[in-house]
């Protein structure tokens, strides 16, 4: 497929439409050619390039055939960028759009204008942390006329060179964050790989970046962002909570005073206090989430909205595990959490959580109803949230079956997982689930077989166990309810017991 047909491939109806009309927006012609191929690239992608020569040009003049292409695809790279521009509301943009302005009004002469447009440009580069623009922006100033405008070139130039500093200061961040990247992904197939810390500081140190660390959160976060998000994939929360602390402790939070520093340390905060939840320090975790709703309120609308539901379910998470079952089940039910604007992740996961909740509160009914919200396919699931999410779902719906005595149809749904052999191919780190999955069948064909010793033997056996300080949270929930059903007492009391470390 050469380039022109990949293009044309990824186009909606909406698209083609919208092009079509964009096509003609400087002068409508009847019998266009080129509008006329990008009709049959779309409508008839299939068919061979010597089968759109022929109807375009019957006389078979092939010069004139690829003329056309190249034509066809200016259009459409000047379609695809304008939609861009229309589609793209980032700060960046919205900067790039002040000062283009500016230029336009400058070369007309409407100097007033034109330097009340660089100022708000400036400004919103500056709030956004988009110091490479504000230094372009800086150098546009220089070349208006300043004493006609009463402004001091001095204050300009000193402007000017901060924003500089820190243009390059980010550029260093930046090119650090892809080493750290790279390391970090070099370091899962090395043995003598060195640790997440290590990496982190020498890449820092390196680049210079020690002190920015202190007076800049944004630079902050995204490391910890990078070193959370390789925690995460190797589930492996235990030793990436020294390096969130240590990182959070050295922002000096005094001069971190700016709207948008403000913004980034919530976040940090939310990484953190889901950290301390994930190593089972739900008290600590509780701390966190205090400091956080005291920071969302000097953050923007739009900060406050995306934060706000996630600190909820993840406090309501801790009071779960902290044996306060009943208050987790009222704060994740509240009306007012349905009418929150929520990421289709976020919602989602509530849903679950509740599940989750009224499950472990031995509601099988009302944990079984919950289900029923979810009415797509598994497919749509993990684009949505994710493979281990899509995973999680259906455990807890093999477990409600059960306990509603529906066994056929939990034991239906256990083969349908592990039926899907190209999952467990690419996620090799599902053979725990896999294992965990051949046991609870053994439950679902013979409740008894629990309570045996030779279940229990084999249950020992089939794992590699590791501290519970350093066990997986989540995975810690799904094998309690195999406990209960060895030692025969309740899940929740099993669950609790089974994660206490605090």
């Amino acid at each position: 497929m050469d380039s022109l047909n990949a293009i044309i491939s990824t186009f909606t109806k909406v698209d083609a439409s919208e092009f079509s009309v964009f096509i003609n927006r400087q002068k409508l012609k009847a019998n266009r050619k080129d509008l006329e191929l990008f009709q049959l690239l779309y409508r008839q992608p299939e068919l061979a390039k010597q089968s759109f020569l022929s109807k375009l040009y019957p006389d078979g003049n092939k010069v004139a055939y690829h003329a056309l292409r190249k034509k066809l695809m200016k259009h459409l790279t000047d379609f695809i960028y304008f939609k861009q521009l229309r589609e793209d509301d980032t700060a960046e943009t919205q900067v790039s759009a002040y000062i283009s302005l500016s230029r336009f009004l400058l070369d007309r002469g409407i100097i007033k204008e034109a330097w009340k447009n660089l100022k708000k440009a400036e400004q919103l580069a500056v709030s956004a942390e988009l110091f490479a623009l504000a230094n372009q922006i800086s150098r546009l100033q220089l070349e208006m006329p300043l004493a006609l405008l009463k402004q001091d070139v001095d204050e300009i130039l000193e402007r000017k060179n901060t924003y500089l500093k820190l243009a390059i200061e980010d550029d260093r961040a930046d090119t650090a964050y892809k080493i750290i990247q790279h390391h970090l992904q070099q370091a899962k197939s090395r043995v003598d790989a060195p640790d997440l810390r290590t990496i982190i500081e020498s890449t820092l140190r390196d680049f210079q970046l020690d002190q920015a660390m202190s007076r800049r959160p944004s630079i902050v976060y995204k490391v910890m962002s990078i070193a959370r998000g390789a925690a995460k994939s190797e589930k492996d929360y235990y030793h990436f909570e020294p390096l969130a602390m240590q990182l959070y402790d050295n922002i000096t939070l005094s001069t971190a005073s700016g709207e948008r520093d403000k913004v980034f340390i919530a976040r940090i905060q939310y990484i953190i206090a889901h950290t301390l939840f994930r190593n089972k320090k739900f008290s600590k975790a509780q701390d966190y989430l205090k400091l956080l709703r005291q920071q969302l309120r000097g953050v923007s609308k739009a900060e406050y909205v995306r934060l706000l539901p996630r600190s909820i379910q993840l406090y309501a998470a801790t009071r779960f595990f902290s044996g306060y079952i009943n208050e987790a089940i009222r704060i994740v039910d509240a009306a007012f959490l349905d009418k929150m604007k929520m990421k289709p992740e976020d919602a989602l996961n509530l849903i679950l959580n509740q599940a989750i909740y009224h499950f472990y509160n031995e509601d099988y009914k009302q944990a079984a109803n919950l289900f029923r919200q979810f009415s797509h396919s598994n497919m749509w699931y993990v684009k949505v949230a994710g493979v281990e999410w899509v995973i999680k779902k259906d455990l807890l719906d093999v477990f409600i079956h059960f306990e509603l005595g529906n066994y056929d149809i939990a034991s239906n749904r256990i083969r349908a997982i592990l039926r899907q052999k190209q999952l467990f191919d690419a996620w090799p780190q599902l053979n725990r689930v896999k294992t965990f999955l051949q046991l609870i069948n053994q439950i679902v064909d013979d409740p008894e077989v629990a309570s045996s010793p030779d279940f229990y033997d084999a249950v020992e056996e089939a794992f590699d166990w590791i501290p519970i300080e350093q066990e997986d949270l989540h995975a810690s929930v799904y094998y309690a309810w195999m406990k209960s059903k060895i030692v025969g007492q309740p899940a929740y009391k099993v669950l609790l017991e089974l994660i206490s470390i605090e």
